[in-house]
Parts: C-alpha cells; sequence; structure tokens
C-alpha cells in the first residue's frame, strides 16, 4: 500500500494569523492592555472562602425559605389587621408583610455587591452579622 499525496497539504492551507492584534487599528492597541492588567490586578478568590460563602448562602436561603413559610402562615392575621388601616395603610402593610422574606436573599447579595475588592474578613464579617440580624425569630419562639 502506497500512501498517496495529502489532501490537506500546506500550500493548500489558508495563511493562519499570527495573532489577533494585526486586525486592530493603532487606536486600539492600548485597551487589550488595559483590560489584561485589570484583569490580573483582581484578587481571586480562594477556595476556603467559597466554601464559606456557599455556606453562609445556604444559610441565608433557608432564612428566606421560613420567612416566606411564616408570612403565609399569617397571612390571614396579616389581612384582618390591613384592613383596619385604611387604603393606604392595607397597601402599605400587604407590601411590606410580603417583600420583608426578601430581606436576607437582599442582604447577601448587598453584602458581596458592596465588599467587592476589601478584604474578605470585611466580607464574612457583615454576612455573619445579617445572620444573626435577620435570624427567623418564629423558628426558635414557635408562635404557632
Amino acid at each position: 500500500m502506497e500512501a498517496g499525496p495529502d489532501p490537506t497539504s500546506e500550500a493548500d492551507l489558508p495563511p493562519a494569523r499570527a495573532s489577533a492584534d494585526e486586525d486592530r487599528s493603532p487606536g486600539d492597541a492600548g485597551a487589550s492592555d488595559t483590560d489584561g492588567a485589570a484583569a490580573e490586578a483582581r484578587p481571586q478568590v480562594g477556595a476556603g472562602m467559597l466554601v464559606l460563602l456557599g455556606i453562609i448562602g445556604g444559610v441565608y436561603l433557608l432564612y428566606t425559605i421560613v420567612w416566606f413559610s411564616w408570612a403565609q402562615y399569617y397571612s390571614a392575621v396579616n389581612e384582618a389587621s390591613a384592613e383596619a388601616g385604611g387604603v393606604v395603610g392595607s397597601v402599605l402593610q400587604r407590601a411590606l408583610f410580603w417583600t420583608a422574606p426578601f430581606a436576607p436573599a437582599l442582604w447577601f447579595v448587598t453584602a458581596l455587591v458592596m465588599n467587592r475588592g476589601v478584604r474578605p474578613r470585611s466580607l464574612v464579617l457583615w454576612l455573619l452579622l445579617g445572620a444573626i440580624v435577620l435570624v427567623p425569630l418564629p423558628m426558635f419562639g414557635g408562635a404557632a
């Protein structure tokens, strides 16, 4: 068996580009340098911090679920008390009653956004403070 000529010889292939920099105009040359420097300057989050964020995020998710279950449980009581507040008071009370369970998720996202680029210790302190402040008290008191 004789090997025939290679159907994809180098003469048949289109010329390969050396780099993507050839396509840029001279004014774009500095753009990639600043993007690369910004990406390298941003510190990476460690594995331990990612695990801690996952655990604390799970706690906040649990808080949100518990607050929603208690809001649903007390919805009849809230409707009765909202009727006595007039039109504006009724609307405001219902809106706050059903948006309050989002407080743990909102705290978590806000702490992540506001502590971007600072020491991880600051982020952990804010998340732990929120975990203490936002504890669903009916979970411990058992008011039902």
